[in-house]
């Protein structure tokens, strides 16, 4: 059988490979594809009536417990007026749906999990009453009249995305404008989108192409519900929640901890590997400068597929690719350093130092995807090279003196509603009182 697999798996990448370089006949086996899944979701839809106490919930396109949906599931959990509700989540693949299900906060009578792309997992999205995701649905599945599908996403943007995007580049398989028309495709099923604050709306909303007439029934800026965590640990004295996880993570007593959170590149794309990351920081030099101090947590984008090896840099750089919830990094974190991800805008919400490394800024900008802002905007120095980055680390102390106004004026602009109860308020616009 792993044979047989690993056959499929060398002749579906190759398949891919060829389609990345015909547009218009992926386009059009793209096209018969969905038509073709889609009359069979149809059949499936129409002999499963909508169960109206029936929530569905997949973070990641099924690669992880966490983000909003968790943060949405486990409130409801707590409510008493949910007790007689049940929950179904997706994951990727059957050993991380067996994984889940014995996790504690899965392991409940009303929860069960299915594999993604299964006959369940299609079931589960044709019956229940409100889907909750925070990617998109395939593209070949429309809910049906009576249910509602609450699209979380998962970050603010500072790279632009679907409709904003002006550079014309290919993204695996997908050309900037195929793209964007998968994110329209998309708006066009939402009955919600959360957002943390009136940029985050303006930007999502133009970015998947939402039209202006339905922005005000279907954007919810409430916050978003997986901050709610950030925002708590925060406002404790105590910090006895970062103290748990460092200990978790093995940090030793008086080391600093650097989460190190870089995204991907589109242009990074390799047939049957995915896309790989080469803007590493110099793990050589920043042992070697800041090595009895600090250790620094490895976490990069899950798109990202290369292997790093972090042997030669063990007690230094702990690998927390795997980590299901990054929150808890960011709680365990004395300062965040990232290049253009969304991670920066919620690491802000702890009052921690942001620092960006960023050494193909320039090509990002102009050959890549670009932004919404400069980056000079972040309350942070703009590092292209370690030596830099080493500096400001070990200048740590002067950080707030440097960019603590520009830091309150960030926090207002991008994080106005992240203050512990999103969830709350988005769960009582969803199901309102009469759940």
């Amino acid at each position: 059988m792993r044979t047989v697999g690993r056959v499929r798996g060398l002749v579906r990448a190759a398949g891919l490979g060829i389609l990345r370089h015909l547009p218009r006949t992926r386009l059009a086996v793209r096209k018969a594809y969905w038509s073709h899944e889609g009359r069979k979701y149809d059949r499936l839809a129409a002999a499963n009536p909508v169960d109206g106490r029936l929530v569905f919930f997949e973070s990641f396109g099924g690669r992880s417990f966490s983000c909003s949906p968790r943060a949405i599931y486990l409130k409801m959990l707590e409510q008493e007026r949910f007790a007689d509700y049940r929950f179904v989540w997706s994951f990727k693949g059957a050993e991380r749906a067996e994984r889940a299900r014995d996790e504690a906060l899965l392991a409940n009578e009303r929860t069960s999990v299915v594999k993604r792309g299964s006959e369940d997992y299609f079931r589960a999205l044709a019956t229940a009453k409100v889907l909750v995701l925070n990617t998109r649905l395939p593209e070949y599945v429309t809910p049906k009249e009576g249910q509602v599908f609450v699209q979380c996403w998962h970050g603010t943007p500072l790279k632009r995305l679907g409709y904003d995007v002006q550079i014309e580049t290919t993204n695996a398989l997908n050309t900037t404008s195929e793209l964007a028309d998968r994110f329209g495709m998309d708006a066009r099923k939402w009955t919600y989108l959360l957002s943390p604050s009136p940029y985050c709306s303006r930007h999502l909303a133009d970015a998947f192409g939402l039209p202006e007439e339905r922005r005000g029934e279907v954007v919810v800026e409430e916050g978003y519900p997986r901050n709610d965590e950030l925002a708590l640990a925060a406002a404790d004295p105590a910090q006895r929640r970062r103290s748990e996880l460092r200990a978790l993570l093995g940090v030793p007593e008086g080391r600093r901890v650097l989460l190190y959170a870089p995204t991907w590149r589109d242009d990074s794309y390799q047939a049957g590997v995915g896309y790989t990351f080469d803007y590493l920081i110099d793990f050589d030099e920043l042992r070697r400068e800041l090595g009895e101090e600090w250790v620094v947590l490895f976490r990069p984008h899950y798109y990202i597929a290369n292997h790093f090896d972090f042997s030669a840099y063990e007690g230094f750089v702990v690998d927390v690719s795997a980590w299901d919830d990054v929150n808890e990094l960011y709680i365990a974190a004395d300062a965040l350093v990232t290049d253009y991800s969304s991670v920066m805008f919620d690491y802000a919400i702890l009052r921690r130092p942001i620092m960006l490394f960023a050494p193909d800024y320039e090509k990002y900008a102009s050959d890549i995807r670009g932004f919404y802002f400069d980056l000079s905007e972040i309350p942070g120095p703009c590092c292209v090279r370690t030596d830099v980055l080493v500096g400001e680390l070990r200048d740590l102390d002067g950080y707030w003196e440097r960019y603590g106004a520009a830091y309150d004026a960030y926090v207002r602009r991008f994080c106005p509603k992240d203050d512990g109860h999103a969830a709350e308020r988005v769960i009582e616009r969803v199901w309102g009182q009469g759940a």
